[in-house]
């Protein structure tokens, strides 16, 4: 039951290992919420990231990348900055980049994924990626709801990406 506002930062809100976060509101930073291993958000909403015109930053509402153990159940999460001048803007709601180790048991249920069709390329980057050095094992995403802006689609480009049904 706490309110996050971390301002204009260019790291994450929250950001770390073995973070749990229960009924939190995260507002400013980079990113709402930076796992690097053994995280759980839940019943939270993660909105309004910082993104200034003289940077291009790219922005998530959660992203990891690299790490395990990472549950984000029941929360909305909605990733809010608008695109730059710099070309900064929203990567996604839901990010995992296979930049520094392997994406690996990560669970994504019943949450909201809010659409943003002027600045989010994708809601889910699912961690599966040839242009990144690892690749996702064992990510689930169920019972999610993927809202559509009024391009139709939760993205400029779509709802998910980088996902490998196997």
């Amino acid at each position: 039951d706490s309110d996050v506002r971390t301002g204009a930062t260019s790291t994450g809100a929250l950001w770390g290992y073995n973070i749990t976060a229960r009924r939190v509101d995260v507002t400013g930073g980079q990113h709402s919420f930076h796992c690097n291993d053994h995280c759980e958000v839940t019943d939270s909403w993660l909105h309004d990231q910082y993104n200034p015109d003289s940077a291009s930053f790219h922005n998530n509402a959660f992203i990891s990348n690299g790490g395990s153990h990472m549950v984000l159940r029941h929360n909305t999460l909605h990733c809010t900055a608008i695109l730059g001048p710099n070309d900064g803007g929203c990567s996604g709601d839901v990010s995992f980049f296979g930049d520094f180790d392997p994406i690996d048991d990560v669970v994504i249920d019943n949450n909201f994924l809010r659409a943003n069709n002027s600045s989010i390329s994708y809601c889910l980057y699912g961690g599966d990626s040839d242009s990144k050095p690892y690749t996702a094992t064992n990510v689930r995403v169920t019972n999610n709801v993927f809202e559509r802006g009024p391009n139709r689609k939760c993205g400029v480009y779509g709802p998910v990406t980088s996902f490998d049904r196997n």
